[in-house]
């Protein structure tokens, strides 16, 4: 039997397959059906697989079966399928070289992993897929499960090349993740998204707001970081789809917090890693780690994959005096952006900015954090281990 781990290794480099038609034959009308209504679907700029992370940590405190698909991951390809019990997943290669084989086609490393997924989810009868999109809703592999419920995380700037350059067009990529909506839970987001999924969405059995629920819970969010607005909005899906359960006891299970999000890695000095890679994500990092630590001097490491609106992100942090930059030295992880393009833009700015490795992080001696691709974080964390 072939290995899980060689099989996808072989698909790192390859591009594979995105044509819906071919990916949805993979399953029968039969399964589809059961995936559309027991997936919950998430989606978002920032906190998808945070808010995966804690939905899974809920329901299996409840004594819920379920399987829980995220990407990427940071340092091994068995953290993007997770179960509430231990899974032969070496089993369902065998589906996915028949279909390649069948319809000539060759699949990607996203691709295989969403479908094993899936077909672990049938195969073991549980009662919830977590399945976390990988870039955008619309068009995304993820999206011919049609499901029923979806959870809308937030909105912001990414992947513009492929959703387009306006806030509302990522919505809207975002949600049509499913044109078979009953339920659709939405984070807290600004009063203008709020206002046009009110008008413009309207075409779903219900639309629940995350700063609503906790108004009804006597919980203002007003002051609540990233990290627990992620927990809360996974609070709301599981309270509201489960219905017979008291809201003490999902308070009462204890969440096991996703890796590479603001993770403290060093009390003292303080060190953290977060796999903050746009706008917002770095945005958020960096009001979080103010609001807990203050107005530090830090020195922030730094790496980002290709392809990534850098001047933004960049133009973030130059404009707080408290920030030193150091720029992670090349060919340190997966599709990496030479620091020569990131230097350009920092010497146009006229900031100053130091290269530096993994192991500078680690010794530095000063508040740091460690920012950028999650390929990056995973590399580190490799080198932890």
């Amino acid at each position: 039997m072939t290995n899980l781990k060689n099989y996808l290794e072989a698909k790192v480099n390859s591009r594979g397959n995105k044509n819906l038609n071919y990916l949805s034959s993979f399953f029968s009308e039969t399964e589809l059906s059961i995936l559309s209504e027991k997936t919950i679907s998430i989606v978002g700029t920032n906190g998808k697989s945070s808010t995966a992370n804690n939905i899974a940590m809920l329901l299996g405190g409840l004594d819920k079966s379920y399987i829980a698909f995220t990407s990427p991951h940071l340092y091994d390809y068995e953290e993007r399928i997770t179960a509430h019990k231990d899974l032969n997943l070496n089993q369902y290669i065998e589906y996915l070289e028949n279909f390649e084989l069948e319809n000539n086609i060759i699949l990607g490393y996203f691709e295989s992993t969403f479908l094993i997924a899936a077909k672990a989810f049938l195969h073991n009868d549980f009662d919830y897929f977590i399945c976390e999109a990988g870039i955008g809703g619309k068009y995304d592999t993820t999206s011919i499960i049609q499901s029923k419920t979806v959870v809308l995380t937030s909105i912001g700037l990414d992947h513009t090349d492929i959703l387009g350059n306006k806030i509302t067009d990522i919505l809207d990529q975002k949600i049509y993740v499913s044109n078979n909506i009953e339920t659709l839970f939405v984070s807290v987001l600004n009063e203008d998204l709020i206002e046009i999924i009110k008008s413009e969405y309207t075409n779903y059995s219900k639309s629940i707001f995350l700063s609503e629920y906790l108004n009804s819970k006597n919980i203002s969010f007003s002051k609540l970081i990233f990290k627990d607005l992620n927990y809360y909005l996974s609070l709301m899906v599981v309270d509201l789809l489960l219905q017979d359960i008291k809201y003490a006891d999902l308070t009462n299970i204890k969440i096991k917090e996703a890796k590479g999000r603001f993770e403290i890695v060093n009390d003292s000095p303080v060190k953290i890693i977060d796999g903050a890679h746009n706008y917002e994500g770095v945005e958020i990092l960096l009001r979080n780690y103010e609001n807990k630590y203050g107005h530090l001097n830090t020195d922030i490491f730094l790496g980002f994959k290709k392809g990534k609106d850098i001047n933004s992100i960049l133009n973030l942090i130059i404009g707080k005096t408290n920030y030193n930059l150091h720029l992670i030295e090349d060919d340190t992880f997966f599709d990496q952006e030479i620091t020569k393009e990131i230097g350009y833009l920092l010497d146009k700015y006229g900031k100053n900015y130091k290269i530096a490795s993994l192991e500078q992080f680690k010794k530095n001696k000063n508040p740091s954090i460690l920012l950028g691709s999650l390929y990056l974080i995973g590399e580190y964390k490799k080198r932890e281990l």
